[in-house]
């Protein structure tokens, strides 16, 4: 198979050239390993790099024809000819050097020459490229691209490099982009090859994920701040409480009809223990009339001087696992506690922040816990089938994502799916932490959500802290939909 055709079927396998900047010959073979088992058929290694030409002929022999193998940052027509007789297959370039161009083609490598203008594109395309690297990509490449698009000579490809991973990747895939260029987020010097190997996962994920429909505005009641979407026994309706307005909310999610009930106190979260609505107050665990908002005291707890509960999940055995902060927000003061059906209360960990999005797994054999203040997603092990938990880990800390991780859900698969407050969006991650995908949202302050049955997103925003102009523009305060079939 010539060299294009190559290029092209690596690419439609999985529109992904992993950018290999600083790779050194010993560790090449291990890291592409990684990268192919992921599901990547394509990488470069620049020529900056230790030794490159040492490491892309030792890749292009290992590999054959299971990789395409290439050089990146060629600035020097000179080097094309070494390239060529290592194996190289792909001539990568910063820059739309013309003579680079007509050097890689003429010796049957695929030149992807970088463009940054419609005019640069045009002049690489005349040269005899036909995959063009726009770089540095970015949201104002990206609607260049799309611009260019039904302008340029239909065998004309576009990979966007900077600014591109895999929270973004279906957003350039789907805005007229034909394959990503991914570097650091993929590897960098001294990455563990587990940690590549992972984040080659999530990338393909996302770049082979089809791109989702927009968000569909549900219905926007005005919350202040919503917490704890919970659908009722039909499924037909959503539960979501507002405790700044001491507000229990119905949305009938057929037709988007809303109403609301005051609350005799502020709730925090509810949940469902049998048939009964449980509500968590700052300091108390009430049985809530979903009807009225009638709240009758099951138990109060001392969470400790300055502390209030903020967030809940109610088991399938009926126990409460319910998470505190304290009120001015110091660290550290934050604790979980586990109230079994009977009502009593347990503090089963210390030293948190603030506790948020808690869920527990289908078997009951772990525990997750959003800590927005230290911007982590937290599991813990669940021990003795729930009296209690083991020592947490960390899976994620959010690096790179936008805002701050808020209310969250487990989807069928198991996966943490997490609202990002201040983020404008939902990012749904591996059990290893790794990004799957991330959905956006018009409003900003993105504060919860839970899953239906077919599988959508049911999510719910603020206008806490917003300005009314800017909260109205925006549809804060409004339950959105996200379908991810």
């Amino acid at each position: 198979m010539g060299s294009a055709a190559a290029v092209d079927a690596a690419l439609a396998a999985a529109p992904v050239v992993a950018i290999l900047r600083g790779l050194a010959p010993g560790e090449a073979i291990t890291v592409v390993e990684a990268l192919h088992d992921a599901g990547i058929r394509a990488a470069e290694v620049p020529l900056n790099s230790p030794s490159p030409f040492e490491a892309i002929a030792l890749l292009c022999r290992h590999f054959g024809d299971r990789m395409v193998i290439g050089a990146g940052t060629v600035t020097d027509s000179r080097d094309v000819d070494r390239l060529a007789d290592i194996g190289a297959r792909i001539c990568v370039a910063p820059n739309c050097d013309l003579a680079v161009i007509a050097r890689a083609a003429a010796r049957g490598m695929v030149p992807m020459p970088g463009v940054a203008s419609p005019s640069e594109a045009f002049r690489a395309y005349e040269a005899g490229a036909r995959w063009l690297k726009y770089f540095p990509a970015g949201e104002a490449g990206l609607a260049t691209i799309r611009a260019l698009g039904p302008v340029m000579p239909k065998d004309a490809r576009f990979v966007a490099v900077g600014g591109v991973g895999a929270a973004n990747a279906a957003t350039f895939l789907g805005g007229g982009c034909d394959a990503i260029g991914v570097g650091s987020e993929l590897y960098r010097p001294g990455m563990a090859v587990e940690a590549i190997a992972a984040a080659a996962r999530a990338l393909v994920a996302a770049a082979t994920t089809p791109l989702p429909r927009p968000p569909a505005l549900i219905t926007n009641p005005g919350a202040t701040i919503s917490e704890s979407p919970l659908l009722d026994r039909t499924g037909e309706t959503l539960l979501f409480v507002d405790p700044v307005l001491s507000a229990l909310h119905h949305v009938r999610l057929s037709d988007g009809s809303a109403t609301s009930v005051a609350t005799d106190v502020p709730v925090n979260a509810i949940g469902w223990r049998g048939e009964t609505l449980i509500g968590l107050a700052d300091e108390a665990i009430v049985e809530l009339d979903p009807a009225t908002g009638a709240a009758r005291m099951l138990v109060v707890v001392d969470v400790g001087s300055g502390c209030r509960f903020n967030d809940m999940t109610i088991d399938a055995n009926g126990t409460a696992w319910a998470g505190t902060m304290h009120r001015g927000l110091l660290s550290g003061r934050g604790a979980l506690f586990r109230i079994d059906a009977a009502n009593r209360a347990a503090r089963v960990c210390d030293g948190l922040g603030v506790c948020n999005g808690i869920a527990m797994t289908a078997d009951h054999t772990q525990l997750y816990l959003v800590d927005t203040l230290s911007r982590t997603l937290i599991r813990f092990p669940v021990l003795n089938g729930g009296e209690g938990v083991g020592e947490p880990v960390i899976v994620s800390d959010f690096m790179g994502l936008a805002g701050k991780p808020d209310g969250m859900a487990l989807d069928a698969a198991g996966h943490p799916v997490v609202a990002m407050w201040g983020g404008a969006g939902v990012v749904e991650l591996g059990s290893d932490g790794a990004l799957l995908r991330h959905h956006a949202l018009p409003a900003p302050h993105v504060s919860s959500l839970c899953i239906d049955a077919a599988g959508d997103l049911l999510v719910t925003t603020s206008r806490m802290r917003l300005t009314p102009e800017r909260a109205d523009a925006t549809g804060s305060g409004g339950l959105y939909r996200i379908a991810r079939g």
